[in-house]
């Protein structure tokens, strides 16, 4: 195999390139597959042993990282790190589902390791999905039932800040990959957790000082909420003004996504 591979923007595509990078992998005998961003960055020496570490143990097939902020991340985005990424790990199973809601099937492949042989059992990542492939991933692999672990042990320096147009796209994305999500993410209700984030990410910036940011946390919230309402109903949206709205513009010229089993 040579140093490196090189795919083409066009031909990128958020699962289909992370089942290549697979692939490559099982042909070396690689019995855990290791997936990072190109912009995470280890906090510590141990991050992959403690990433590993319950799959070799046996007590999870799935584990991902704790994400901190950069340095110099806003304070909403480090609000997120903290909201999404806490201190606790915490391992689930698919009797989670019906208490945790969308949030039992979070999985963050930025820094994720899953057991080679049970990646293909369950057919890895989706492919030409718009985004949210680690999602269905998860949610794959609990409803086989396997457990995943989120390892705060295990962390890696990794945010964006997001302009509000950005968040708009982003979150445009979000809303039609639920739409197209087909009947593997039952049981996640995502109105709930939004919700409980904003009430949050209110108290955080109070808490902190900066009552300056409450417009910008409520322009936020409504701009999100607002995408994502749009992106569920991206079939009812010409094609050119979906690549307008999008982040992801050039899936919208890729083969639509498979139905989930």
């Amino acid at each position: 195999m040579g140093d490196h591979i090189i795919i083409e923007r066009s031909d990128f595509d958020h699962g289909g390139t992370r089942n290549l990078g697979a692939r490559l992998a099982r042909d070396q005998g690689a019995d855990i597959l290791v997936f990072m961003t190109q912009d995470a960055i280890p906090a510590n020496d141990g991050w992959l042993d403690e990433l590993t570490a319950p799959i070799l143990s046996g007590e999870a097939v799935a584990t991902f990282a704790r994400q901190l902020p950069r340095p110099g991340a806003s304070p909403l985005e480090q609000f997120s790190r903290y909201f999404n990424y806490p201190a606790a790990s915490r391992t689930r199973t698919q009797a989670d589902i019906e208490q945790m809601g969308v949030k039992a099937f979070f999985f963050s492949n930025v820094c994720s390791a899953v057991r080679a042989d049970v990646f293909w059992e369950v057919g890895g990542f989706p492919e030409h999905v718009i985004m949210n492939e680690d999602m269905t991933l998860a949610a794959k692999l609990l409803r086989a039932g396997h457990a995943i672990k989120y390892v705060a042990e295990s962390e890696v320096i990794h945010s964006h800040d997001y302009s509000l147009a950005q968040q708009f796209r982003r979150n445009f994305d979000v809303g039609a990959f639920f739409a197209d999500a087909g009947t593997l993410l039952e049981g996640a209700s995502v109105g709930g957790e939004g919700l409980r984030f904003v009430k949050e990410q209110l108290r955080y910036v109070t808490r902190h000082g900066r009552v300056d940011l409450v417009p910008l946390v409520i322009l936020e919230a409504a701009t999100k909420f607002t995408a994502f309402q749009l992106g569920k109903r991206h079939h009812l949206i010409p094609k050119a003004l979906k690549k307008k709205l999008s982040m992801h513009s050039y899936h919208w010229d890729q083969p639509r996504p498979k139905e989930n089993p």
